[in-house]
């Protein structure tokens, strides 16, 4: 089963996710659901790059869910951008 992703979890290309649900932690950090803002990454702010520098998180579980909406696992879920979550929980998973 695939790691959990948190508020500060990177994707692939170092793009951080900037919020999550602070109700719902996870190692001390809120748990990132769909919708969250990512940090601009590579290959922004190339021309034709603008979609890494506006990117929010997607995807999430089809069973786990924080404030109603899809919990986010790494390699399984991707950024609107198309780069893959990252990094995560070492010891919080979901399928």
């Amino acid at each position: 089963m695939p790691a959990v992703q948190r508020k500060g979890d990177p994707n692939s290309s170092g793009g951080i996710a900037t919020g999550g649900v602070a109700t719902v932690r996870v190692n001390g950090r809120p748990v990132l659901v769909p919708g969250i803002s990512v940090t601009p990454h590579p290959c922004f702010p190339a021309p034709g790059c603008g979609i890494h520098g506006s990117a929010t998180t997607s995807g999430g579980s089809g069973s786990v869910r924080a404030g109603g909406k899809p919990v986010l696992r790494t390699s399984s879920d991707s950024d609107t951008c198309g780069h893959p979550r990252s990094g995560g929980s070492s010891n919080v998973r979901t399928p």
